[in-house]
């Protein structure tokens, strides 16, 4: 259901408060001038010959210089020939809130000019809205009866010298960040959002588009082509090609906004909700069925077999119900809402999403499922398929492979989000376009992908995101909405950043939906498992505390009273974090860091108690990071375990078999030389009756070991450990069953070839 919004109107201060550059004389009476409600931004638009241009100033410095605007239509050449009409101003000052999201009170305070500019019969409005961080603009046809837009003539002319971080363009947006200097840029293509670096840093420019896929499918998302002196001018991308280049319009119609994001620091950068205030409010009257959360997820670590991009042998697992109850079962453990349910579901054979689905419901776990857009398979976002999973109870949908750059593909998002919500179903979007502040209006969408994530570190999908890359993106494609990463990776044998690096994500990386790359076989044996256990998916505040894209980033996000700090480094440094940026009340803290260890695959913990007077001091390794928690009352702890275990330190070693030193194992050792009939361990263990009892093997390997197991001096049972560790230096668990004596009984581990290192070996004894 929809709602009004209230609007208060406020005297405009809007004539005639710039000049156009003396190169230019704009046509007499069409000159106007909009100022931010601070004053310090100032947008001006006027006619120049009968054609149409704007500029952007900010505290006097040129932000966009003299740029062209205009449509060319079927019907009409909005280029040239054109007479000013009328203009008018309005004005608000609003707070809203959208669940989750970088602040929990948005504030949306602009000022908005309509400018009408005709040719012949036909007329052209131009709809500049200005805020204090920005500005937004959009083209409006009025009329009856149908058109199509065979051009655009938006111009970005930056000033000359200035260059800025982007991508080049591709309809997943999974692109490497990098730095185009003024030459590169002016040759280049690149995708939105681009940031520009003006005058050297003393401001930031944000280039992207707003109001995209929630104005009824009208318009494709556009990107930037470099021209000499850094004038960017738009286009749509290739995929609108598959449906014509045109674009077909019923009238009225309005375009996108075009959104430019200005601060002269990168903190109010950080914290823009431009894009979000450029969108229709929400369509949703009752939000409190959207919740965002965390949700443990097993495609990343465990690729299942009949997917064809698995190379032979690699890292496959059977996909069942069984399994992803396992999932589940972690999720309740950690106190995470979610567990995400990916490609594969429909194949399997011992139970059905809906029985998951009951199961999660007695652990107060919600289910999301993976969709795709070829509405007609049975894994299709279809109106008939939603309507049948949103019966089974699920919590939402993961609408993956949306990769459409097109007025078609925004139209099939824009209709998913729509009766999504008629169905109280949370929906989000992977190969897909980047957000434009859609959420506002859609709240139940709760996050999309649009960035070359975790997903890139699988062996088969190169290239792997970078330090450079992930230290960009806090100022860039995070600012405009969730970014569903999917970080906290670290069984991936081809790591190029630290476990510290890692699990900064969690708190650097904003989501309303944060899915976890790593298994939960790794993550059950990690000492940043504590904290990712109370690490929130909404936020009240965020101060971003140091960095510069490319280089490093630390940001600092609150909830309730607790502050979360995540810092991420591409080269070695050491952070100095005061607490007094922090505004923390009187009285002691606890502050809780995890830093990067001797080496990249290990973290270190150090508990202290702080004020808002100290300052934490934090050394981190190249492409390393850490992650503190700030807090008066939660402890970050390890999810309850059932097992008891026995140490492979303290168990028989047999032939070459001997003790290593571990910095990630229990106690700081494992077994080694394991295997080749020569090296094996052998456990006593102990249970009140005889039955069959769940059992783990906690290893470590760099590639598959497949060990054989015999109980009390039996035969071998060969164990298909498909899944190695990701390296020597990661612990992984393997869990299965085995049928035991009452009393004591003896459990060897031995390999025909070469084995895993071993941790430990654990038992549930009821």
């Amino acid at each position: 259901m929809s709602f009004k919004r209230v609007v208060s109107f406020m005297l405009v201060v809007a004539l005639l408060l710039t000049s156009v550059p003396a190169a230019f004389a704009a046509d007499p009476g069409t000159e106007y001038a909009t100022l931010s409600p601070d004053g310090l931004l100032t947008a001006t638009m006027y006619l120049d010959g009968g054609e149409l241009f704007y500029t952007i100033t900010k505290n006097g410095t040129t932000i966009v210089e003299q740029s062209r605007l205009g449509l060319k239509t079927s019907d009409t050449d909005f280029y040239s020939g054109m007479s000013f009409v009328s203009t008018s101003t309005t004005s608000w000052n609003n707070t809203y809130t959208i669940p989750g999201g970088k602040k929990s009170v948005n504030q949306d305070n602009g000022v908005q000019r309509e400018y009408i500019v005709s040719k012949g019969a036909a007329q052209l409005k131009i709809i500049m809205r200005v805020y204090d961080d920005g500005f937004g603009f959009r083209y409006v046809l009025p009329g009856m009866g149908e058109t199509f837009i065979e051009e655009e003539y938006t111009e970005y002319n930056l000033p000359d010298g200035t260059g800025g971080w982007g991508h080049p363009p591709v309809n997943t947006y999974e692109g490497m960040w990098e730095y185009y200097d003024p030459a590169t840029l002016a040759t280049s293509t690149v995708s939105m959002p681009f940031l520009a670096s003006i005058n050297n840093n003393a401001y930031w420019a944000l280039l992207t588009e707003a109001n995209v896929y929630n104005a009824d499918g009208t318009y494709c998302p556009s990107i930037l082509t470099g021209n000499p002196g850094q004038n960017l001018t738009f286009s749509c991308g290739e995929d609108q090609a598959m449906y014509g280049s045109q674009i077909q319009a019923a009238l009225p119609f309005q375009t996108p906004y075009r959104a430019v994001m200005v601060t002269d620091n990168l903190n109010d950068l950080v914290n823009s909700t431009l894009v979000q205030n450029l969108n229709p409010e929400s369509k949703i009257a009752d939000t409190s069925w959207i919740k965002p959360g965390i949700a443990a997820w097993s495609w990343w670590s465990e690729d299942y077999y009949g997917d064809p991009n698995v190379p032979e042998g690699y890292r496959e697992v059977p996909f069942s119900l069984a399994r992803q109850k396992d999932y589940v079962d972690f999720a309740a453990a950690m106190g995470w809402e979610y567990v995400t349910v990916d490609a594969g579901w429909v194949k399997w054979t011992d139970g059905t999403i809906a029985d998951l689905v009951d199961y999660a419901d007695t652990k107060d776990v919600g289910i999301f499922i993976w969709a795709s857009p070829y509405v007609h398979t049975p894994y299709g976002a279809s109106r008939m398929n939603l309507r049948k999973w949103a019966s089974w109870g699920i919590k939402g949908v993961k609408v993956d492979m949306t990769a459409n750059e097109s007025q078609v593909g925004m139209s099939f998002l824009e209709s998913v989000a729509d009766y999504c919500a008629e169905l109280e179903l949370m929906v989000y979007f992977h190969n897909s376009t980047k957000p434009g502040g859609e959420e506002r209006t859609w709240p139940n969408v709760i996050g999309s992908e649009g960035v070359l994530g975790s997903e890139r570190y699988k062996l088969y999908w190169p290239p792997a995101p970078t330090a450079v890359h992930n230290t960009t993106l806090p100022f860039t494609r995070n600012v405009l909405g969730s970014m569903d990463y999917t970080p906290v990776a670290l069984s991936n044998t081809n790591k190029n950043t630290t476990q510290g690096h890692q699990l900064a994500m969690s708190v650097v990386y904003e989501t309303k939906i944060q899915n976890y790359a790593d298994s939960i076989d790794i993550y059950g044996n990690w000492i940043g498992t504590e904290l990712l256990r109370v690490v929130p998916a909404a936020w009240d505040e965020t101060k971003l505390l140091d960095g510069f894209p490319g280089t490093h980033a630390v940001i600092a996000r609150r909830s309730g009273s607790d502050w979360y700090i995540g810092g991420m480094t591409v080269d070695e440094r050491t952070l100095s974090i005061p607490l007094a940026s922090l505004n923390l009340e009187p009285g002691d803290y606890t502050a809780y860091v995890y830093k990067d260890g001797d080496t990249g695959e290990s973290i270190s913990k150090e508990i202290s108690t702080v004020t808002a007077a100290s300052t934490l001091t934090i050394p981190l390794l190249e492409t390393g990071g850490a992650a503190v928690l700030i807090s008066k009352t939660t402890v970050p702890s390890m999810p309850h375990d059932p097992y008891t275990y026995y140490e492979a330190e303290s168990a028989t070693l047999i032939g070459t078999a001997n003790v290593v030193s571990c910095v990630n194992c229990t106690n700081g050792y494992k077994v080694g030389n394991m295997g080749s009939n020569a090296g094996a361990v052998e456990f006593d263990v102990n249970v009140p009756a005889a039955g069959t009892y769940k059992v783990k093997l906690n290893y470590l390997a760099g590639d598959e070991r497949w060990p054989n197991y015999s109980v009390n001096g039996g035969p071998d049972t060969l164990l298909r450990i498909r899944l190695d560790s990701g390296s020597w230096n990661v612990v992984r668990s393997y869990v299965t069953t085995m049928d035991l004596n009452a009393g004591s009984n003896t459990i060897k581990f031995s390999y025909p070839g070469w084995g895993a290192e071993i941790d430990n070996f654990g038992i549930v004894i009821p």
